[in-house]
């Protein structure tokens, strides 16, 4: 009897915790607004809950989803949605954005997810800070939490090594609370999955996320996007504008733009790299990169010289652009002032 008690107060402690409602903002495509997706329909997602929605020839709309937690990353697959953020809350529609579903919330880990990947309607990896790694087999129905070591540098997945010869228990609490943020997940060639993320943290895997390998590039700042084209070159963008570039994974090279401006998200074009970030800073770089070699002490010099075919422009409102999509032909950006086309050209 007293476990059915329990049981029925945790429902209802689950259904107050989900029966709130995102807030519906007069101005919301003003709003701050951080991932967006595009396939049959589009998705933005931001603030306070903010879900957008365009379909088809209409604009975007404000839709009513079951949480105020910001929403950081959004992904389709066909009808499916889910959206990820704070309080390690993911949420799911099956049908193009009309109901949604609460897969997972737990705000008492106090970690964000920052991203999030389906291949399949079943199959999907969602990350976050600290580490944070989940998967599912079957559409977010459960949702299974894995600590990947591989992420750590040499040094420390050495460190933590020599601990888990003496404490198991001890190992996995040291491992839980060393692991760097991870920003940003990506589809490489041949299916290989890319992994951006903080200290400097570049990671691939062949084998659909379960197991990785570290990118080791001397660089030990934050990456925020990480991307590679059909030739097989591999790019990375992040902290402070810095831009690496490799052809292998082990040798690196940098794309000399001479901003500092951190670096959000990269846009790849048939015959041009665009990169977005803070400052409404966009830096375009035409194909092939031509870049120098990376000196990851160097200081800042008061005659930088850009890479040739590299050329910098800035919004006239300069707020933070943060991700983008091409919709019907043009690129759309969601920014800290909200959703709209912006130029590349």
């Amino acid at each position: 009897m007293r476990k059915s008690i329990s049981s029925v107060l945790l429902l209802l402690v689950s259904f107050a915790l989900h029966a709130e409602q995102s807030y519906q903002a007069p101005l919301v495509k003003e709003s701050l607004l951080l991932d967006i997706a595009s396939g049959d329909i589009t998705v933005a997602v931001g603030e306070r809950g903010h879900v957008l929605i365009k379909r088809a020839d209409s604009d975007f709309s404000q839709i009513t989803v079951p949480t105020q937690s910001t929403l950081t990353a959004v992904t389709l697959v066909g009808e499916h949605i889910w959206a990820v953020g704070h309080d390690a809350i993911i949420m799911h529609s099956s049908d193009g954005g009309a109901q949604w579903q609460v897969q997972l919330y737990q705000p008492e880990l106090e970690r964000p997810f920052l991203d999030v990947m389906f291949f399949d309607s079943r199959r999907g990896i969602a990350i976050g800070a600290y580490g944070l790694f989940y998967q599912t087999s079957d559409g977010g129905e459960s949702w299974n939490s894995v600590r990947h070591a591989e992420f750590l540098n040499p040094y420390d997945r050495e460190y933590l090594e020599e601990i888990r010869k003496e404490d198991e228990e001890f190992y996995q609490l040291e491992l839980n609370s060393i692991l760097p943020h991870l920003n940003r997940i990506t589809r490489g060639q041949d299916g290989n999955l890319l992994i951006a993320g903080e200290a400097g943290l570049l990671a691939m895997s062949d084998d659909d996320g379960q197991s990785w390998q570290r990118l080791e590039s001397e660089y030990t700042g934050s990456f925020f996007d990480f991307v590679q084209l059909d030739s097989g070159l591999m790019v990375a963008a992040g902290l402070r504008g810095n831009i690496l570039v490799s052809e292998d994974g082990e040798q690196w090279e940098t794309l000399q733009t001479c901003s500092t401006a951190t670096l959000n998200s990269i846009i790849s074009r048939p015959e041009q790299l665009a990169f977005i970030g803070n400052n409404g800073v966009m830096v375009k770089a035409s194909l092939p990169l031509q870049t120098l070699p990376f000196d990851p002490y160097a200081a800042p010099t008061n005659n930088c010289s850009p890479s040739a075919g590299v050329s910098v422009s800035q919004t006239e409102s300069k707020s933070a652009l943060l991700n983008a999509v091409s919709v019907d032909g043009q690129t759309v950006v969601t920014a800290a002032d909200g959703i709209y086309s912006l130029s590349l050209d």
